[in-house]
């Protein structure tokens, strides 16, 4: 670490590296911006030192530059140990050797700052818009991380794009240092206009933005293009930190790999740069739904089939079709396990039956109900948690979708755990179905001639068999559906081989 030292033993500077992704933005107390402060980004404030300017940040907030030396800070500049603090550390990385050519292009090479009060430290990153990078001094490199967290997945990549990624999250910050370039508005239209094309002509887009969404982007980076024509009167560049922010977020999308074409690899949403070829090979289950598949009547295998085709093949209309299928089945339960509920209720009314316990004891009758309204109780209320969990982290939208399902498939028996939560509220209703059909059949064989059990036997046989016939398919593995295909050809012409209109 390099450390600026002074007379005062209290007055110094420690350098540190620190990323965009890293830096806190500084909102004092009560702070409320103006109409008139966001459409005139740059002013000069009376509590600022010479030559800083605050300038109001388009989202929230507020940052000071100081024009002459290129140098940005969200630290409060007024206060004076800051402003000392922030002007050494300037002073030293200029005096370094590897930075001294650098910093003399005032236009393209800025310098941020960011102070830590309570380590008498100051973080710092240098941004070049001519190449579009950040960079530090030889003695301060940090390990560069993207901002989407993609390229853990994926270590061999280059770190270009990770740099790539927090230069973008830099012009967001400091939207007013990006000055807008003809070629830039050009290239992000393109952009845009690819991931138009590729939502409306794939069946299976990974966009996680609708044709209206994209739409709307493309006029809204047309509007930003003509104004600054206008503006600009036939010069190629132009400072607006409004709409440079707008460009620096859609740009910030398209590196994270929001708004590129799948290429016909639904995998995409996981490995933005990274798409495996080796096929993953047939779900196999695990011990766990091996123990458990029994008493959960092959349900669960079902869902965990399902959410492990995912993994290779995501798409968004997939997991709205999922969603919505496990939506049904919560509500269709719920409703069947409410009527199931009041009609155990109104059995136990039954003469016969509530006069069958003496003394305080219960007939078996009686016992299979009351755990026929237990089960029934034990789906509404599963049910209603699952309705609630989904509301509050719902998992609505593509991206929210792809994180969850990450994480899902990074736990150990995620999958399965997830699986046997969505088929509990189907699972307790049809053992509250099947105990309460056990319950009638002792009812309908205590005391009763052959003319009442030879019909209810032959309907109890024919019952029983279809219910646990129509388990089986269920158990059943759809080759089709969980065998992947072995190539990326393979995959293309299984999801848009005759799909796509010619």
């Amino acid at each position: 670490m390099s450390v600026v030292g002074s007379n005062d033993e209290n007055n110094f500077c420690e350098l540190r590296p620190l990323l965009p992704s890293s830096l806190r933005r500084f909102v004092s107390a009560g702070f409320s911006q103006s109409t008139l402060q966001r459409t005139t980004p740059f002013h000069l404030d009376a509590t600022c030192p010479d030559d800083w300017g605050k300038i109001q940040h388009p989202d929230v907030g507020s940052y000071y530059f100081h024009k002459e030396k290129g140098i940005c800070t969200w630290s409060f500049i007024p206060a004076a140990r800051i402003y000392a603090l922030v002007m050494k550390a300037a002073e030293e990385l200029r005096r370094s050797p590897d930075l001294q050519k650098l910093l003399k292009d005032r236009e393209n090479i800025f310098l941020i700052l960011n102070v830590d009060e309570d380590r008498n430290s100051c973080s710092y990153y240098l941004v070049s818009h001519h190449d579009q990078r950040i960079f530090w001094s030889e003695r301060h490199k940090p390990e560069v991380h993207c901002t989407s967290k993609l390229c853990k997945r994926a270590p061999q990549l280059s770190k270009s794009h990770c740099i790539l990624a927090q230069y973008w999250k830099h012009c967001e910050l400091f939207p007013t240092t990006l000055a807008l370039a003809s070629e830039l508005i050009g290239d992000m239209k393109d952009m845009l206009i690819q991931a138009s094309a590729e939502r409306v002509t794939s069946k299976f887009s990974t966009s996680p933005y609708t044709k209206d969404d994209l739409v709307y982007m493309l006029n809204l980076v047309k509007e930003i293009e003509g104004i600054l024509e206008d503006a600009t009167g036939g010069r190629s560049k132009r400072n607006s930190g409004h709409h440079s922010w707008v460009i620096a977020k859609l740009m910030s999308l398209h590196v994270d790999g929001l708004l590129r074409s799948s290429y016909g690899q639904s995998d995409d949403y996981f490995d933005i740069d990274f798409s495996e070829t080796t096929p993953r090979g047939p779900y196999k289950r695990t011990w766990l739904l091996y123990f458990l598949g029994p008493f959960l009547l092959k349900s669960a295998d079902v869902y965990a089939e399902e959410l492990y085709i995912f993994r290779d093949n995501f798409s968004p209309e997939s997991w709205s079709s999922f969603v919505q299928k496990v939506d049904r089945s919560l509500r269709d339960s719920n409703l069947l396990a409410t009527v199931l509920l009041s009609t155990s209720v109104s059995v136990l009314a039954i003469n016969s039956i509530d006069n069958a316990g003496v003394g305080g004891r219960r007939s078996s009758v009686q016992i299979a109900i009351y755990t026929s309204i237990i089960l029934s109780v034990g789906s509404i209320a599963a049910g209603l948690a699952l309705f609630q969990q989904y509301r509050a982290k719902g998992a609505d939208t593509p991206l929210r979708a792809v994180a969850f399902l990450r994480s899902i498939l990074d736990e150990t028996y995620g999958l399965e755990r997830l699986a046997i939560a969505c088929s509990l509220p189907h699972v307790l209703l049809m053992w509250s179905l099947i105990v309460f059909l056990c319950a009638f059949s002792v009812e309908f064989y205590n005391q009763t001639d052959s003319n009442v059990r030879i019909p209810v036997s032959i309907t109890l046989v024919l019952v029983f068999f279809s219910l646990f016939t129509c388990v089986h398919p269920a158990s059943t593995r759809n080759a089709g559906a969980t065998t992947q295909p072995g190539t990326p050809e393979e995959k293309w012409r299984k999801h848009f081989g005759r799909e796509l209109p010619l």
